[in-house]
């Protein structure tokens, strides 16, 4: 029962992240320290384009949990990434405070960076 309850938990967490309507959405920040990597399963290739109009560091989460950079983006710019459905993104500001957090999703190879930061994290 133990290993059932965890299984849903998880799997509420990443329809939260990925949103119902399978579109790529982002996700809220509220999820930020929540959620981690939690197996490399289901490959995907997702492009990150960054239409913000800011600056954002591009941050995957790793099995503990610990943000790791992998991409620096200008407003236009875009990175191309091999990942998995389970490994969540997040997307930071230049002082780091998340402005938006995505879980990729088989069938959505384009993520785009919209959300304006208001500077003061948790976006």
């Amino acid at each position: 029962m133990r290993f059932c309850k965890a299984a849903f938990a998880s799997a509420l967490v990443i329809l939260a992240l990925a949103g119902l309507s399978g579109d790529a959405e982002a996700a809220s920040c509220s999820m930020f320290g929540k959620v981690k990597s939690k197996n490399s399963n289901t490959p995907v290739t997702v492009t990150f384009v960054n239409k913000s109009g800011e600056y954002r560091h591009v941050d995957w989460v790793d099995f503990n949990g610990t943000l790791v950079n992998y991409a620096s983006l200008q407003p236009g710019e875009r990175y191309r990434i091999d990942t998995y459905v389970t490994h969540p993104w997040v997307f930071t500001d230049g002082p780091g405070n998340c402005v938006e957090m995505f879980m990729p999703q088989k069938g959505v190879p384009r993520f785009n960076l919209t959300r304006k930061a208001t500077g003061f994290g948790g976006d």
